[in-house]
């Protein structure tokens, strides 16, 4: 048994050589524990490497697969992807293949549900606010006003493993929890009600704060539309740290400009990086983070990465049913693990 793994470099990260010691550690001491399996590893940081070698091999691990380097995988049974989101390389030819694809889902979910209630917060305290006034050393308090979270209601769209993070900590701030799913990953007794996707929009009627927490997918794309953000309250804020592409970015524009909603915190976008004359970046009642929800966990997520990786390689070689494994139809995974 072979696997071929391509580690990437992470953001920030120009070469092997500047990689952090205690990532080359996880990789190391998760490559050992593979080898300790009996199964022949080879590692590159290159695809074009990984090609050469993959021909007879049977697991493949990597942050993508070209078209070129799955037609070379003749053997191949399995990838685990280094990466949660399959938007970015999720074309026919893998969709269609009998290539069993499994993700890094879940290796995120503290910290980016962190990034939802730092956005939570600022707008629940005003400190978007107070932070522009203070280069103006501006003391003006009384025109803002405080929204106490317990009094408020969330909606989550997307119960997964970031959504069920994000309901733990809505329910600690004692806000009523909410929630849109297909196939929640989990049904705490704190998420009052969890709706169909057909009943998004009752959903979002209800809610003060929308937290988007969805995978990009052919269901998903333009979730939240026009038609959604009418739906919602006019003094709710909507919060996206999912895909860009799941919000109609247009729409949205149109709708805080003209006051339809009180605002919104924004991680993610249908353009990135988001031009510089966009109008969101001069709108008082929006905070904009430039795709950052996640980079707080680095290196950590390294260690959980290689940590899934050993995980299901020692399911594999034992027959046993793998973590995260994906619809390859609906692009997402839709079962809870076993």
């Amino acid at each position: 048994m072979k696997i071929v793994i391509c580690w990437a470099n992470p953001e920030g990260v120009a070469t092997v050589a500047d990689l952090p010691e205690n990532v080359k550690q996880y990789r190391a001491g998760g490559v050992q524990k593979i080898r300790e399996m009996g199964v022949e590893v080879y590692e590159t940081h290159a695809e074009e490497d990984a090609r050469t070698q993959i021909a007879d091999a049977e697991i493949f691990y990597g942050g993508s697969i070209s078209l070129e380097t799955l037609r070379a995988a003749k053997s191949l049974k399995w990838m685990q992807c280094g990466r949660a989101g399959m938007d970015n390389f999720f074309y026919p030819e893998l969709r269609e293949s009998s290539v069993i694809l499994t993700n890094v889902r879940g290796i995120y979910s503290d910290v980016i549900s962190d990034h939802v209630f730092a956005f939570v917060l600022s707008f629940a305290r005003a400190t978007h606010i107070f932070a522009r006034r203070q280069h103006e050393a501006r003391w003006d308090k009384n025109d803002i006003p405080m929204i106490f979270l317990g009094n408020t209601t969330i909606g989550i769209v997307g119960l997964g493993g970031i959504g069920l993070a994000v309901a733990s900590r809505a329910n600690a701030f004692g806000m009523r929890v909410l929630a849109v799913d297909p196939s929640p990953k989990g049904s705490p007794d704190y998420v009052e009600k969890i709706f169909a996707p057909d009943d998004l929009h009752t959903m979002l009627a209800q809610s003060d704060f929308v937290a988007i927490c969805v995978p990009q997918t052919d269901e998903t794309m333009h979730m939240i539309d026009g038609a959604a953000i009418e739906a919602m309250k006019q003094d709710a804020i909507l919060i996206n740290i999912g895909r860009g592409k799941v919000v109609d970015l247009k729409a949205l524009t149109v709708a805080l400009k003209n006051g339809k909603l009180a605002g919104a915190g924004l991680d993610v976008f249908e353009m990135e990086p988001l031009p510089e004359d966009h109008p969101l970046w001069r709108m008082d009642n929006v905070v904009v983070t430039p795709h950052t929800a996640w980079r707080s966990s680095y290196p950590y997520t390294e260690e959980r990465r290689v940590e899934v990786l050993v995980e299901n390689m020692t399911r594999y070689v034992n027959n046993r049913p793998l973590l995260n494994v994906v619809d390859k139809v609906k692009g997402y995974v839709v079962e809870a693990n076993t």
